[in-house]
């Protein structure tokens, strides 16, 4: 049974090199639409299977050891890259090397699999599974750069490492914790190969009909991850924590969705002018209340921020709405209740209205306004239609761009969560000293891109598991307002001292946050579940998570599998670069260009 199982891998991991050879005798309109659709379906289904497979046996094996390995194959490449111009190539070339050797290995463990067959075959279905987009990721890497015999090549490792897995069993494979730290640099690798290197044509297939091939080819990719989480014993206590996460944030997220859509289309919008009123404090209110309503999150806001100070807004009002309109999002606060309780919640909102108050008071009252006349359009214009149009924009609006800027931060958030609990449930913060939670989870905050409601459960599951409920706080309050751009736009626009006065001065009203949340809630438990003995808040639940699927899978449908994770992920597409000019306001971080026009027309 074991040899017919591993003939029967072969042909399925074959099909995909096949179906590429197809694709490239095709007439060149259908080639390059074709190729939109595999790209996403490599991209979506490869890095679907890392997190939901290979990420979580790294975990097991090698603990918390496994996450800076994970970011060095992800980001290292990248950085090194960049300080190494003329490198750039071999750099690439040793991240593909690393990703493939992580197949033939990741082959052996199948093949162990597979040997099992008979008596697990939930193991070895998995296996057949993640063959198709196996085969199909080494042709489509390896094949274009380095021709047929090196990719043929890299096919016959895999099939042979099966092999080798088949024939010595569990033997073949190293011990836990070095396979562990193995597996967790070739994720990283593979995740960066796919994310950085689409197929040489696939620039070509701009526009709709492109963005439509790569969508649907993304969610064949993940229906492929979903199939396989079925029968995979490693991915499955993840599953069942994103599922849990996924059920106890649904219902407010679409409440928040419709609410963010309608009040963004029925407000009125407030003027420039009005933020010039008064003194700094005074701007700063008006800077916060400004942003409250404009579902904007952590990347967008900065080209606004920008547009804002050029057209002569007060500092203080610009720093305040920089800090407050990512943090108080009502996706966020809606989302919070049901997964920090009410009383944290509470906190998150008069803690970041605090916070954002302060730092533009402290930070902006003495900056002198800048004014470029040439800056126009980031302030939403007034709104004269009619209320059935309006209602229409805005029921547009939140279920279909604000979904679009949301949806993969608060994926991202979800799978880490999913992620974690595992190993935040075996005790791993038990060892930190009492108090020094705070300050730790507000720097580790400062450099990171997250959105406001993608942090959300993974602040949760920190907050189950021994983390305190300030430093949670900490973390939900410079994540969204801090990160690398943030810093690059302000030192350009104010000078480097007034850049690091913002980011001194954030942390120390984050970690002062925390620390009065500490004092203000004590012990303090997450709510756990409660949809258990209520049937019918389940089938609610379970409702809001289709609905929500269906609009998650209709944005990856409007932007492309690639545009949608690029908003979380930085590419280094060339054809991205060619089709846009560049800019100089210091959107290094590849999905904050995504955002510098949707926000103009608000």
């Amino acid at each position: 049974m074991s040899v017919q199982l591993w003939l029967l891998s072969l042909g399925v991991m074959l099909l995909g090199p096949a179906l590429l050879a197809w694709v490239q005798r095709a007439p060149l309109w259908l080639q390059t639409t074709a190729l939109q659709g595999l790209d996403g379906f490599v991209l979506t289904s490869v890095a679907g299977i890392v997190v939901a497979d290979v990420l979580p046996h790294a975990l097991d094996e090698a603990g918390m050891w496994a996450v800076p390995l994970v970011l060095l194959g992800l980001i290292g490449p990248s950085l090194a890259e960049r300080g190494l111009h003329r490198a750039a190539e071999q750099v690439h070339a040793l991240a593909l090397f690393l990703g493939m050797a992580g197949l033939v290995l990741h082959a052996t463990l199948d093949g162990v699999a597979l040997a099992g067959g008979d008596a697990r075959p939930q193991l070895a279905t998995a296996v057949l599974l993640h063959r198709l987009p196996e085969g199909l990721t080494i042709w489509w890497l390896l094949r274009p750069t380095y021709g047929r015999v090196i990719a043929g090549l890299a096919l016959g490792l895999v099939a042979a490492a099966t092999i080798l897995g088949m024939s010595a069993g569990p033997s073949t494979v190293p011990d836990g914790v070095a396979l562990g730290l193995i597996e967790s640099l070739v994720a990283g690798s593979l995740l960066h190969v796919v994310m950085h290197r689409p197929h040489p044509l696939v620039h070509l297939a701009h526009g709709a009909r492109g963005r439509l091939a790569s969508g649907l080819g993304g969610l064949a990719g993940a229906a492929v991850v979903i199939a396989l989480l079925g029968h995979d014993p490693h991915g499955a206590a993840a599953a069942q924590g994103f599922l849990h996460f996924l059920l106890d944030s649904a219902p407010a997220l679409l409440l928040a969705y419709l609410a963010a859509g309608l009040v963004q289309a029925m407000l009125p919008a407030a003027s420039t002018a009005w933020m010039q009123r008064g003194g700094p404090l005074s701007q700063a209110l008006r800077g916060v209340l400004f942003g409250l309503p404009l579902p904007i999150c952590s990347c967008g806001v900065v080209p606004v921020y920008r547009s804002l100070v050029l057209q002569g807004v007060p500092a203080a009002a610009a720093l305040a709405f920089l800090v407050a309109t990512p943090e108080l999002g009502l996706d966020a606060i809606l989302l919070s209740w049901p997964l920090l309780g009410g009383h944290m919640a509470l906190a998150r909102l008069v803690a970041a209205a605090a916070v954002a108050l302060g730092v533009g008071w402290l930070v902006g009252r003495k900056l002198p306004p800048l004014h470029d006349n040439h800056s126009h359009g980031a302030l939403p214009h007034k709104n004269t239609q009619a209320w059935p149009a309006r209602l229409r924009q805005g029921l547009a609006l939140g279920f279909g761009e604000i979904v679009d800027h949301t949806a993969p931060w608060l994926l991202l958030g979800l799978v880490l969560a999913a992620l974690a609990e595992p190993e935040l449930k075996a005790g791993l913060l038990a060892h930190l000293p009492p108090g020094w939670d705070v300050p730790l989870f507000a720097l580790l905050g400062m450099p990171l891109y997250v959105c406001a409601s993608g942090a959300t459960p993974l602040v949760a599951v920190l907050v189950a598991n021994g983390v305190s409920p300030g430093a949670g706080l900490a973390l939900l309050l410079t994540g969204p307002a801090t990160n690398v751009s943030t810093f690059g736009v302000l030192a350009r626009l104010h000078g480097t001292p007034v850049a690091l006065r913002f980011g001194v001065v954030m942390a120390l009203l984050a970690v002062a946050a925390g620390y009065l949340c500490n004092l203000a809630l004590g012990e303090y438990h997450v709510p756990v579940a409660t949809a258990a003995g209520h049937e019918t808040l389940h089938a609610v639940q379970v409702a809001a998570a289709w609905g929500l699927a269906l609009l998650f899978a209709a944005s990856v449908l409007r932007q492309g599998a690639r545009g949608f994770f690029s908003q979380v992920l930085e590419f280094n597409d060339r054809e991205r670069h060619d089709e846009a000019p560049a800019h100089d306001h210091g959107h290094d971080h590849g999905h904050a260009h995504g955002h510098d026009h949707h926000h103009h027309h608000h």
